[in-house]
């Protein structure tokens, strides 16, 4: 299988950036069974295929993808050799191109082989974050990455990534969110604002919005007083009336009664 020089560069429509040419990587077209998933790739979700898919199969992947060899990304991370198996090739940009290329039907798919493995992860995040098509969750991990990974601040990784540290500040506030309201962010439950707002409280004190939980405790309702009721029987005698209300009347309230009943005032 040799090399190719004539490439197209064109970004494909929907595709994701890949990095230039250059001295640490080369051309080639791959068979897509060569080919496997980058298990540290920050995207979760592979969204709107059958368009991109419809569209490679007219014109074919114009952008090639980016990758490493087998061996030097084993040799960054053997904690992944059973996920990556026996390809000979591991992704770092452009899985979408790869599972459209796979819809699609295509057997081959051009690719730009990274000679050097050294700052590969380091790359992968950085081109990452920068893809608009990355949901901010996406982004926030991607970000986190960098500083965990590499000890960057966040005006560094601002100034690596052509953001501002707002942008920074904004997607890292995201990881302050407990795990299941991050699942909740990233399958739609929960939108970015109520997230941002949600991740400003203590995680002990963090819930969805709408839950049982984050329903505010009822207001009790204010006590009646009850001043009883007086049962009165029409068929009762005078004497049996005058003792109810002797039972059930304070005497200075049974005295009110009898100069009512007497005609005073």
């Amino acid at each position: 299988m040799g090399r190719r020089t004539d490439l197209a560069t064109l970004l494909t429509p929907g595709g994701d950036p890949a990095p230039p040419a250059g001295r640490d990587t080369y051309p080639l077209t791959v068979p897509v069974t060569d080919l496997a998933e980058n298990p540290d790739n920050p995207r979760h979700e592979l969204r709107d295929l059958d368009g991109l898919a419809e569209t490679l199969r007219e014109r074919g992947v114009l952008q090639a993808l980016g990758v490493v060899s087998r061996g030097a990304f084993l040799a960054a991370h053997p904690e992944h050799e059973a996920a990556v198996g026996e390809a000979p090739y591991v992704v770092l940009h452009g899985h979408r191109r790869l599972a459209a290329a796979k819809l699609a039907g295509l057997r081959e798919v051009p690719v730009l082989v990274r000679e050097d493995a050294t700052r590969t992860d380091e790359d992968a995040l950085i081109e990452n974050v920068q893809r608009d098509d990355l949901t901010e969750l996406e982004q926030a991990q991607a970000i986190q990455g960098l500083i965990t990974s590499y000890g960057y601040s966040q005006r560094q990784v601002a100034a690596r990534i052509g953001k501002t540290q707002g942008f920074v500040s904004q997607r890292l506030s995201l990881m302050k969110l407990r795990e299941d309201l991050q699942e909740a962010l990233a399958d739609g439950r929960v939108s970015v604002e109520d997230a941002r707002r949600i991740a400003r409280l203590p995680r002990d004190e963090q819930r969805l919005p709408g839950t049982v939980q984050d329903a505010p405790a009822p207001v009790p309702k204010a006590r009646r007083r009850d001043y009883g009721v007086i049962t009165l029987d029409s068929r009762s005698t005078p004497e049996e009336l005058v003792e109810a209300l002797r039972r059930n009347l304070a005497p200075a309230a049974l005295e009110r009664v009898a100069e009512l009943l007497a005609g005073g005032r």
